[in-house]
This record gives C-alpha cells, sequence and structure tokens, in this order.
C-alpha cells in the first residue's frame, strides 16, 4: 500500500516509541539489584539470573520472530511484543522469586520482537533512509536505558518507592507506545506473498554473509555486557569509590550517544565503509588499554568515555548492517533473528568468561585481553559484514 506522508510520520513516531521500551525493563533493574537481593534473601547465583535471564531470552527466541511474522505480519506482532512487556511488568511486581523470573522472562520474550522487526519495518518502509532512521532509533533506546540506569536508586532510594514500585514505574512507556501503535494495526500486510518467500528461501544460516553479520553483532554485544557486568567491580578494585563505580555505567550509556547518532549516518556516506568498523575498533583498543594502564580518576573516566563512544556506535552500526544487507524485508527479519539469536548466545559467555578468568588469575588485566581478543574477532568479522558488494539475495 502506497504511504501519505502522515501514515510515515506516525510509523515513525511508533517507530520510536518502540524503541523506547527496548532496554529500560532490563537497565533499570542493574542499579538496584543490591536491593532485590537482599529483599528476596536470595543468593548470588539466583540474583544474577535475574540479569541473564534478558539475554538467554534474545538468544533462545530470535530465531524464532520471524517465522511469527508469517502469520501475522510485522505490525501485530509488534504490538504483541508490547502487550508481553506490560504483562511481564506487572507479573515481576512480586515478593516470589520465580514468578519475578517468570515476568523477566517475558519481558525478554517481547523485547526479542521489538529488536528483531524494527530492521525489518525500516527496511521495508524507508529504504532510502536505513541508515538515519537507525540511528534515531538506536540513540532513543540508548537515552531511555541510561536514564533508567541512572534513575533507578533515586527512585527506589531517594524518593522511598522501593525496587518494586521502581521498576513498575517503567511499565507507563509500553502503554504509551501500545496507544501509538495502534494505528498499525489497520495497515494490511502481505503476508500471503511472505509465506511464499519463506517456502521458496534457502536457509539463512547457510550464508556466509549472514554469519559475519552475526558475528559482529555477538561481539559487539559481548563487550557491550562484560562492561556493564565488571566495569564497576574493576574500577572499585583501582581504588574508586562504590558511587563513582556506579555512576560509571551511567556514564558509559550517555557518553556512547553520540556515536550511537552519527556513525550509521557516516557509514552510509563512505565510500570504504570499513573505516567506520576501524574506528570502533581502535576506540576500544585505546579506551580498554587506558583501564589497565591508568589509577587516577580522571585519566580512567578518559579511558571509559573513549570505549563508551566505541560500544555506542557499535550496536546502532550492527543494526543498520543488518537493514542493508538485503533488499526483501522477510530476509532482513530472518538475518535480525539469526544474528541476534546466536549473537546473544556469543555475548551471554562474555560476562562469565571474565569473572572465571579473574577467579583463575586474581588480575583483571586477563579479563580485560579477553575483551580485546573479541575486538580483533569484532574488527575482521565486521569488515567483512559492513562489505557493501556482501549482500544477500
Amino acid at each position: 500500500m502506497t504511504q501519505t506522508v502522515k501514515d510515515r510520520i506516525v510509523l515513525f513516531t511508533g517507530i520510536i516509541f518502540l524503541s523506547f521500551n527496548m532496554r529500560p525493563a532490563i537497565t533499570s533493574a542493574g542499579p538496584i539489584i543490591h536491593l532485590i537481593q537482599q529483599d528476596l534473601r536470595i543468593n548470588n547465583l539466583a540474583t544474577g539470573i535475574i540479569t541473564t535471564i534478558p539475554l538467554l531470552a534474545f538468544a533462545l527466541f530470535s530465531s524464532f520472530v520471524s517465522a511469527m511474522t508469517s502469520w501475522w505480519g510485522n505490525r501485530k506482532m509488534l504490538f504483541v511484543a508490547l502487550i508481553l512487556i506490560v504483562m511481564g511488568m506487572f507479573i515481576r511486581y512480586t515478593e516470589n522469586v520465580y514468578i519475578l523470573y517468570l515476568g523477566t522472562l517475558i519481558i525478554g520474550i517481547g523485547i526479542t520482537v521489538i529488536n528483531v522487526l524494527i530492521p525489518s519495518i525500516i527496511k521495508s518502509d524507508f529504504p532510502g533512509k536505513v541508515g538515519f532512521l537507525t540511528s534515531i532509533y538506536s540513540t532513543s533506546m540508548a537515552a531511555v536505558a541510561g536514564l533508567a540506569s541512572g534513575l533507578s536508586v533515586p527512585l527506589a532510594v531517594g524518593a522511598g518507592l522501593g525496587w518494586r514500585k521502581t521498576l513498575l514505574i517503567w511499565g507507563i512507556l509500553p502503554i504509551l507506545a501500545l496507544i501509538v501503535w495502534i494505528p498499525q494495526l489497520k495497515r494490511k500486510e502481505r503476508i500471503e506473498v511472505v509465506k511464499q518467500d519463506k517456502m521458496q528461501d534457502k536457509s539463512i544460516w547457510k550464508s556466509a554473509i549472514a554469519w559475519h553479520v552475526t558475528l559482529f553483532m555477538g561481539f559487539q554485544s559481548l563487550i557491550f555486557y562484560c562492561v556493564i557486568a565488571w566495569l564497576p567491580t574493576i574500577l572499585l578494585n583501582k581504588g574508586m569509590s562504590i558511587q563513582m563505580a556506579g555512576f560509571m555505567l551511567l556514564l558509559v550509556q550517555i557518553v556512547g550517544l553520540p556515536f550511537t547518532f552519527f556513525l550509521p549516518i557516516l557509514a552510509s556516506k563512505l565510500k570504504r565503509k570499513w573505516i567506520s568498523i576501524a574506528i570502533i575498533a581502535v576506540m576500544n583498543l585505546i579506551g580498554f588499554l587506558g583501564l589497565i594502564l591508568f589509577h587516577q580518576t580522571g585519566l580512567l573516566v578518559l579511558s571509559i568515555a573513549i570505549f563508551s563512544l566505541s560500544t555506542g556506535g557499535s550496536i546502532s552500526l550492527a543494526y543498520m548492517i543488518i537493514s542493508e544487507k538485503s533488499s526483501d524485508p522477510l530476509k532482513v527479519a530472518k538475518l535480525s533473528g539469526m544474528s541476534q539469536s546466536f549473537g546473544y548466545l556469543l555475548a551471554a559467555t562474555g560476562p562469565v568468561l571474565m569473572g572465571f578468568t579473574y577467579d583463575q588469575t586474581k588480575n583483571w588485566i586477563y579479563p580485560i585481553l579477553i575483551i580485546q581478543v573479541a575486538n580483533i574477532l569484532l574488527l575482521l568479522s565486521g569488515i567483512r559484514a559492513i562489505n557493501p558488494k556482501a549482500t544477500i539475495k
């Protein structure tokens, strides 16, 4: 169906509201995880599961999303995803840790659908503005994620809301997104054509370029979640105060916003697109090298800011690459599902491997070197993935 300017504006607004819901349900829990642990009287393993569940949901359910769209279409699936997030938000308002797990899993499944389908929607409805719109929604996602991290402690402790009400507050965002997304349910999608194409397609898992994209997605996610999991502990080990170390996680997400926005736009205009991959790899190297070498607070903050730009730019760059690898929105959805399924599974190994390495060596240099191995692999896979001549046909 032909879209009017008004239709495009309404859809664009809907995409922005969807992006608002891609991370705050997760990032709002991290800063107050100790309050949850104390209140529910659970051990470190049980506490760690709370933060691991969404990541595993991304890994386990991403590959199924494109198949489900063959029945309902992208727009209805995204509406269902928002309903799941709202349900999960209310379910985890509980005193039972297992119900908390269930609510977190439901939220993770809802976010998985949004993760996978937004690149497909952009490719289908805004094929000439993939880089720009990827920048917009990735930046919106990161900004609200950072806001959720920064407000959790002030809301839970400063305002006296406690962890349950603090987490529940973010349920306002998916409710608003449901209202904004309602007009999309009136648009018909050519689901029958999608079914036929799906049957005729060879498996995307056999595509070499799809694997390069998947590995790039995986390694950039691995680096980010290693930072989220271990940066405060590393900084405490260097003598930084617990308040300052916690604030660094907010800094990571806020400082990365400029690259989240501008790097896909820059990459889309470069003749040698691999330069954008090299930029994030070099900034990772410099930033994490500073984290190893420096102990002064100012130099540590500068080092963190440098690799924060890299982690901010890499996620939006990954989404842009996914959207540009095929002219077929269905194949984009399949690639998005594959890259996020295996990619997040790969990412989930990073924090565990870093923790295990530290337990064995009692020195944070070696875990940080693991990040640099991932950085080299990110560079190699990213150069192949972003090659404009390598497409999925």
